[in-house]
């Protein structure tokens, strides 16, 4: 399903990753885990086309999608889900829900807020309030 083959991205002259490789097939769950540093957020933001390698490849369903335009990579499936505090600041909660499924119908992003509602009920008391200004915890 996800294929990462000897990856090399890096910031400037810094290289980041030094040829990783990675393989997850359909069904599995697989997590990066290691110190900061290690690399785990520069491969995933260079699956998700935040970031273009200098080498190697990224393969999703059996189509390459290497160094891609990150909305085409999103249609084909991946979206990266940020870390910390990265959301839009001034924009309410459901208006950041809303942003990371801007390529979908109204229907289908209603119903998957309101199951995120659901689960996390939090999050719909706190719907309309800005993003910025959650605790994060």
């Amino acid at each position: 399903m996800l294929e990462i083959t000897d990856i090399v991205t890096s910031y400037g002259k810094i290289e980041a990753l030094k040829g990783v490789s990675l393989s997850v097939a359909q069904g599995e769950i697989t997590c990066l885990l290691g110190p900061n540093g290690a690399g785990k957020t520069t491969t995933m933001m260079t699956v998700a086309g935040l970031l273009k390698p200098r080498r190697g490849n990224v393969t999703f369903e059996e189509r390459n999608i290497t160094g891609r335009d990150p909305g085409h990579i999103v249609q084909s499936g991946i979206a990266l889900v940020p870390e910390n505090r990265l959301v839009f600041p001034d924009m309410t909660v459901h208006d950041n829900l809303r942003t990371g499924a801007y390529s979908r119908s109204d229907n289908e992003i209603e119903d998957d807020i309101e199951h995120m509602f659901e689960r996390f009920p939090r999050l719909h008391e706190r719907q309309l309030q800005h993003a910025g200004t959650l605790s994060g915890g």
